[in-house]
């Protein structure tokens, strides 16, 4: 009775490393690029910081919104105050060619991918707050502009 029963169990402890070793040896399809479906905006709200500000920008309807607004960085890195925070705009869709036109005074380095995010450095505000409106629309879209704010503070009291 129990050589009917090692039969069975030695076939499957040769047969599992063959078809291990099959699977292993046979190339994966290229899925070609993927987009980035919202990132960390994908659920309409990103966790955000003064260091690490990360602005969602629902464009879901017409009249586009952005959460948070106003929002809020510090001029430069706790770490290294030599340092810019780098902020970050995502759409919830993770798609769209988003635009910003910002204010003077609070960012320099305003750049955007032409797919969902753009980012933006704090420029140093010489110890005092600086608040800056912006425009935030997609290109081509069928949305309307919106016109938030920007709110930097000298890092890091």
């Amino acid at each position: 009775m129990s050589e009917v029963r090692l039969v069975p169990r030695l076939l499957m402890v040769l047969a599992i490393p063959v078809l291990i070793a099959g699977c292993a040896a046979r190339p994966m399809p290229d899925p070609g690029p993927m987009p980035f479906r919202g990132g960390p905006c994908a659920g309409g709200k990103a966790a955000s910081t003064k260091q690490a500000p990360i602005v969602c920008i629902d464009d879901s309807a017409r009249t586009l919104s952005v959460s948070p607004d106003p929002i809020a960085a510090h001029d430069a890195k706790a770490s290294n105050r030599a340092t810019p925070v780098t902020m970050q705009w995502f759409t919830t869709s993770g798609s769209g060619d988003v635009r910003l036109e910002i204010e003077p005074g609070c960012v320099a380095n305003v750049r955007c991918n032409g797919n969902g995010h753009c980012t933006a450095q704090t420029v140093s505000v010489s110890g005092a707050r600086k608040e800056c409106k912006y425009d935030v629309w997609i290109e081509g879209g069928n949305h309307d502009r919106l016109d938030p704010t920007i709110v930097v503070d000298p890092c890091c009291g």
